[in-house]
């Protein structure tokens, strides 16, 4: 499996990589909803080619993971460099 961070601060860690079952996957995780997901790792999108969309709390819709993980740091003022 590869692994890539594309973007960490304090609360925001965005991941992508290739996992030899899954396919390409990409995971948004959001400290501040540690307490609101289900685990407890502030997984807010989790997203792979095998399975699809498994978790979106972003609240934004959509079905490219890319597209709302950027929008989601976005709307909470997190300026990136792309």
């Amino acid at each position: 499996m590869s692994r890539k961070t594309f973007y960490q601060d304090n609360r925001f860690h965005l991941v992508a990589g290739v996992d030899h079952v899954l396919g390409n996957f990409l995971q948004l995780f959001d400290q501040d909803m540690i307490n609101e997901t289900p685990e407890g790792e502030g997984l807010v999108l989790d997203w792979s080619q095998f399975f699809n969309m498994e978790t979106n709390l972003t609240g934004i819709p959509g079905d490219n993971p890319l597209d709302i993980a950027i929008k989601y740091l976005r709307e909470n003022d997190v300026e990136l460099k792309l």
